[in-house]
């Protein structure tokens, strides 16, 4: 059993899965992030539901926009587990050089990438990943309103997707409670500081 401690969150007596090195998520992060200390609880739960989403959602084609600068690995990381599915995913993020090691292995997981796939806002990837005809994935910062406002809006119109937003429901972050339910959708607030609203559209 292990504790965790950071300054949002403080866990004792549990089984730290994020962490253990036999999963292929923390794995993943030791091979790739230059700093994988960098990454606490809620970065790596993130990672998880992304990798999980790829993994389990059975779509044509799935768009993946990561806003974060920090997370920018979090695109490496994807293509690597994912590599077999590269036609079916497009990724978009901040060009992750800076924070990721510089191995044989990431330069290799590197040609998967083109520059399209590299902007430098949240602004722009929240307007190319809602171009892209694919089930949207969107990961952006509690600052990132208006992105995080166009994707529910899309949702609310017939787009199927999942929204993440990092630090949602820790004190001072905008609140897109009242925005969602007007819309009749619901971004959850998670104990581990995050929000997330799905949106499922059978045809």
């Amino acid at each position: 059993m292990s504790t965790y401690n950071d300054p949002f969150i403080s866990l004792k007596n549990i089984a730290l899965t994020q962490f253990e090195g036999a999963r292929e998520v923390p794995a993943s992060i030791d091979l790739i992030a230059k700093d994988p200390n960098k990454l606490d609880i809620q970065s790596r739960s993130l990672l998880l539901k992304l990798n999980a989403a790829l993994t389990n959602f059975r779509v044509p084609k799935i768009a993946v926009a990561i806003g974060i600068k920090e997370y920018s690995t979090f695109n490496t990381i994807l293509s690597f587990l994912h590599g077999d599915k590269k036609d079916k995913i497009f990724f978009i993020g901040h060009n992750p050089v800076n924070e990721q090691l510089d191995t044989a292995v990431t330069k290799e997981i590197m040609k998967n990438f083109s520059p399209e796939n590299f902007v430098d806002s949240e602004t722009q990837m929240c307007r190319l990943l809602l171009k892209q005809e694919a089930f949207i994935i969107g990961l952006f910062s509690s600052g990132a309103v208006n992105e995080a406002r166009e994707i529910i809006d899309a949702f609310s119109h017939g787009r199927s997707g999942a929204l993440f937003v990092q630090n949602y429901s820790r004190l001072n972050s905008p609140s897109h409670h009242l925005y969602a339910t007007e819309r009749n959708l619901r971004v959850l607030e998670l104990p581990d500081g995050s929000g997330e609203c799905y949106s499922l559209q059978f045809k």
